[in-house]
């Protein structure tokens, strides 16, 4: 078969140099020197690459070892994009957090003396791992969306969807382990995993100095600018005198009150209670490295539908009682202490829940969970889908609208962040948690895109 294009040549050689070079932008320092152990200085640069495409394009040509010099235009196509193909893969595992799947690629190709024909083999070790990876992707997917789906139209269907949903939990089991199966190696995802750093990183700037934090320059936080806020939503709510106003408004900036700050100043060994609702794989005990920012001790209770790991308790949130204190039972959570978690994280959790008011009973239940009068701290994680469904060019109000929802049940939002493949918010308590009880007969809908047109709107 003919030689490779240049074009194509260049256009591949240069992709793979812009991958290394986007994975020691990233790269932290121990990353970095991790690279240079394992792979070399010469990481990534114009003639390794180089190597790495002809050894590309020798792996191509041999899939097709029928064709000669004389092949038709067709197969020749097939091997050019088979070189494209696999370029990407490694590109994609170099500039991502898989560089572990090609760094013997690379290691190979920057040797000086390097054997092509062990440089193939890595490149073939490499690129059938990645299509092995994509195959599992393309499972997990179909398991997760399919669940998804599968929830909904029995909710659509359903006279008395509390019922339906009960039954689905008990009659899916199998179901549920194949969704648990798929969201563990979701939740092991670099996208999951920065949203959760996210909010560790929050919680330090939150109950404490925030020293030691993960992402000083992304995640902010202050009490004065909190306060501020909420200072100005009163302010456009009152119709009273000047006077009356600017006394409320100094209430919230500077009081302990039902509605202003508490004393959260940091001293060390501050200690806060976590529930990391929906965890199927218990991140903040297993996987978190730490330290925790700001000298935080952390306790964290894990639960969800269908755990995935020893250490996640067995429960259904829309079910738990609450009570002067937790009870466990058989590792399933029965009861939590009202009002005397922390911190309640909701990481892809919401957006599993099949109707709008089911997710409301989910944040109700939450504040139940928090302590009060600034005490607590609500976490939502979720996809960017929740807004935007498959229209991708246009947002729905739904975040607005959630804002709003979850000022009914006492909650104040204080931050929120845009990362890739979510939306991470916090929002604070406020209050003692009456609107909460209130609203136990009727907790507020909080509707996603992809509800479509049974919450009566339209994409």
């Amino acid at each position: 078969m003919d030689a490779l294009p240049a074009s194509l040549f260049a256009h591949c050689a240069r992709r793979l140099r812009r991958a290394a070079r986007a994975a020691l932008e990233r790269a932290s320092a121990e990353e970095r020197r991790e690279i240079e152990r394992d792979v070399g200085a010469s990481f990534g640069d114009s003639r390794s690459c180089e190597r790495v495409v002809r050894a590309l394009f020798a792996l191509a040509v041999a899939e097709k070892d029928a064709l000669d010099d004389g092949a038709d235009d067709g197969a020749r196509s097939a091997v050019l994009a088979r070189v494209r193909e696999t370029t990407e893969a490694l590109a994609a595992n170099a500039a991502a957090d898989r560089r572990a799947r090609c760094a013997g690629v690379f290691a190979e190709a920057a040797k000086t003396n390097g054997d092509d024909e062990a440089l193939r083999r890595e490149v073939a070790r490499a690129t059938a791992k990645s299509a092995r990876d994509r195959a599992r992707a393309v499972w997990r997917r179909g398991v997760i969306v399919n669940h998804h789906r599968a929830l909904r139209a029995a909710a659509r269907e359903a006279e008395d969807v509390d019922e339906t949903w009960e039954r689905t939990i008990v009659e899916q089991k199998p179901a549920l382990r194949a969704y648990a199966e798929a969201a563990t190696e979701v939740g092991n995802r670099a996208w999951v995993v920065s949203a959760l750093e996210w909010c560790v990183d929050a919680m330090g700037r939150y109950f404490s100095d925030g020293e030691g934090s993960l992402k000083a320059a992304t995640t902010s936080f202050s009490w004065q600018l909190a306060n501020k806020r909420r200072a100005r939503e009163l302010k456009r709510a009152m119709t009273s005198s000047k006077a009356t106003i600017e006394m409320m408004m100094r209430d919230v900036v500077e009081s302990d009150g039902p509605r202003g700050t508490p004393d959260r100043s940091a001293a060390a060994g501050t200690s806060i209670k976590i529930l990391d609702v929906g965890s199927c794989w218990d991140y903040f005990n297993l996987h978190f490295k730490g330290p925790w920012p700001g000298r935080l001790s952390v306790e964290t209770t894990a639960c969800d539908l269908m755990p995935s790991v020893p250490s996640v308790y067995e429960c259904d949130w829309l079910k738990v009682e609450f009570g002067n204190a937790q009870r466990v039972t058989d590792r399933r959570l029965e009861a939590v202490a009202q009002h005397a978690a922390d911190v309640v994280v909701f990481s892809l959790v919401l957006s599993y829940l099949p109707t709008p008011k089911q997710r409301g009973e989910m944040v109700r239940r939450a504040r139940l969970a928090l302590k009060n009068r600034g005490g607590g701290l609500l976490f939502i994680i979720t996809p960017h889908s929740t807004d935007k469904g498959h229209c991708g060019h246009k947002a729905l109000p739904i975040l607005s609208e959630w804002r709003a929802a979850l000022r009914q049940l006492g909650f104040d939002r204080v931050l929120y962040e845009r990362l890739r493949s979510v939306h991470c918010l916090a929002f604070r308590t406020i209050g003692d948690g009456d609107e909460a009880r209130v609203a136990a007969a009727s907790p507020p809908e909080l509707r996603i895109a992809f509800d479509g047109a049974a919450t009566s709107f339209s994409l």
